[in-house]
């Protein structure tokens, strides 16, 4: 059984989720974006360690504490190969607004569609979503969607910002995440979760 834990980090209230199999102590890390200190010591109090840490994209407050968990567990870190570069030249004014960021390491990996991230007692499949930036991408795993700043509850990512792009955007929830089944359980970078059944019938950016 997958277990997915959520910690809301960062002015931004962004959901850093933590993916395990019951009673391993192998975890996945997706878009850990500050407080780093606060996550270290909830992995520490459940004696977990994260040997794989995922952004959905490149943003500053998806990204922000990574540095200092890879430093900390000595985990890998995988990123949307097209947000690389985005990566490593993060907006100054989100970057001043976060406060605690850290730039983050090189990736150990980067993800194109359909590739697969292995855990320990279950897989990730990755689904690239760009729009939001070209890089996006969403997670799947266990009819669980991780969708970052793509998908939201009755709304969408902003993109507006360097290289996003609207028509884009559109296409990859239509397209992509509209494929997944209805009862799939949606998990964004913020805000409450939601289903991809609910989104289709609920979200006016894509009805």
């Amino acid at each position: 059984m997958v277990v997915i834990d959520v910690v809301q980090v960062g002015v931004l209230a962004t959901n850093c989720y933590v993916v395990y199999a019951q009673g391993e102590l192998d975890c996945v890390m997706i878009d850990p974006g500050g407080e780093s200190a606060r996550i270290i010591e909830y992995l520490d109090e459940r004696q977990l360690s994260p040997g794989t840490i995922i952004s959905t994209h490149a943003h500053a407050d998806h990204t922000g504490a990574v540095t200092p968990l890879v430093n900390r567990f000595g985990s890998n870190f995988v990123i949307g190969t097209p947000d690389v570069e985005a990566a490593s030249q993060q907006l100054d004014w989100l970057k001043s607004m976060l406060g605690d960021f850290q730039e983050p390491p090189a990736p150990a990996q980067t993800l194109e569609h359909g590739d697969s991230i292995a855990g320990t007692g279950f897989e990730i499949g990755v689904l690239a979503t760009p729009g939001h930036t070209p890089g996006s991408s969403s997670f799947y795993v266990d009819g669980h969607v991780f969708t970052g700043d793509t998908l939201f509850r009755e709304t969408i990512g902003r993109f507006d910002l360097v290289d996003g792009d609207e028509h884009q955007e559109i296409a990859s929830i239509r397209n992509v995440l509209f494929a997944l089944e209805d009862d799939t359980i949606v998990l964004p970078g913020h805000g409450p979760s939601t289903t991809i059944g609910h989104e289709k019938v609920a979200n006016r950016f894509v009805r």
